[in-house]
């Protein structure tokens, strides 16, 4: 999987996905949008912002990007991701940040008509990211399947009790985590809740995960880091009043001691354009002043 390529499906219908309570991101889809309508595109908004917007209809978050050849947020990235974890085949998502610290998003406002117009002509980079599937079965309840692009979060709501989590690895047994829950983290959620719990940062094309235990109980439970071809099972131990399953943090859900959850790589990608060909360590540098040298940023 190449890190970065050019776009070059030919875009006649493009979604836009607003964070609503922003006034600035209402404005810049305003803008955005007539941009658009000038070259003859079709603009689709999702069903939170064109009621915003004083706008009927509107399409679900979880279906615009299967309607439209190119989706893009204004956010920060929680919106992306929102977008982001119902990918469609060959439809690139464009993150513009109107937030506070956006690792997806790397476009700024001030170059968002530009980034824009490099993907309308098929000449923006594009970078395909991992997803993760995760199956959820509730006792004799059907299972359920969810992707995540950055992490699926077991956790205590209590923090003050300890949650045992029960991890195997194709099948065998590697540990019990004893603490406040256990993130599994793409490379691309490497820079998310997994950095601020003590987990590696991983290059975000990496075929990998990673098993970061939150709090942990023993201090000889560290990250794990393991290939994703690799099937994951999780279940929780002994009491598991208030543990819950948080995905990508924009859905939960409480699991009990009959949960069991199924974690592998999804077949599925989802395609994230650039702003530029900066590396990623030019991103580090600019987002979290990595190696205290921000100076290198654009290199």
């Amino acid at each position: 999987m190449k890190s970065a390529k050019r776009a070059g499906r030919r875009v006649r219908r493009v979604g836009l996905v607003t964070r609503y309570r922003s006034a600035a991101a209402i404005a810049l889809s305003r803008k955005l949008e007539q941009q658009l309508v000038r070259r003859g595109i079709a603009v689709v908004h999702d069903v939170e912002s064109s009621r915003a917007r004083g706008i009927s209809g509107g399409a679900p978050r979880a279906q615009i990007a299967r309607l439209v050849d190119l989706v893009v947020t204004l956010g920060g990235d929680g919106t992306l991701l929102s977008v982001a974890r119902h990918p469609a085949p060959g439809v690139p998502v464009l993150g513009i940040d109107i937030g506070t610290l956006g690792f997806l998003t790397t476009c700024r406002p001030d170059e968002s008509e530009e980034v824009l117009e490099a993907a309308l002509a098929g000449t923006a980079c594009v970078e395909r990211r991992r997803l993760l599937s995760v199956r959820v079965t509730h006792s004799s309840r059907t299972p359920r399947l969810y992707r995540v692009v950055n992490d699926a979060v077991l956790a205590k709501s209590a923090l003050a009790r300890i949650a045992t989590i029960r991890v195997d690895v194709d099948g065998r047994m590697v540990s019990r985590y004893r603490g406040d829950g256990l993130i599994v983290s793409t490379p691309t959620g490497s820079t998310a809740y997994n950095l601020s719990a003590g987990g590696p940062i991983l290059e975000p094309t990496l075929p990998a995960l990673v098993l970061t235990p939150v709090c942990p109980h023993t201090l000889t439970l560290r990250p794990l880091v393991l290939p994703d071809s690799v099937r994951l099972d999780l279940s929780v131990e002994n009491d598991p009043t208030d543990v819950f399953l948080t995905l990508d943090g924009q859905e939960g859900f409480p699991v009990s001691s009959t949960t069991r959850i199924a974690i592998a790589r999804s077949s599925e990608t989802v395609s994230l354009v650039r702003a530029s060909e900066a590396s990623f360590f030019g991103v580090l540098v600019g987002k979290l002043s990595f190696g205290g040298e921000r100076e290198s940023a654009a290199r």
